[in-house]
């Protein structure tokens, strides 16, 4: 089991640092220059970013009325919180440069 999920955080670091490789390539690269590389990004970032909002008020609802979190738990939460914001904005740059 414990193989299982030394694999499973590989493979989440992996994704998490091929999502920001594509996304700093995307952000300095040629395409987000024009009008139709700003509003891939500005939709990308209205798509992402209010779920870094919602996650953080989980958060603070599951520490205070449900259970409160370690130190560790709570460091651990928000690494989830940041890294899957920035795993969902890169899919949905790629989704949106994909489709326009």
């Amino acid at each position: 089991m414990a193989v299982f999920l030394l694999i499973a955080i590989i493979a989440y670091i992996l994704i998490f640092f091929g999502s920001v490789f594509f996304s700093v390539k995307f952000q300095f690269g040629d395409e987000s220059k024009d009008e139709r590389g700003k509003g891939i990004l500005n939709t990308s970032y209205s798509i992402a970013f209010p779920i870094f909002i919602l996650g953080w008020f989980f958060i603070f609802l599951i520490d205070e009325f449900i259970t409160p979190f370690s130190f560790d738990g709570y460091k651990m939460a928000i690494w989830f919180l940041l890294t899957g914001t920035y795993i969902i904005h890169a899919v949905s740059l790629y989704n949106l440069k994909r489709i326009s």
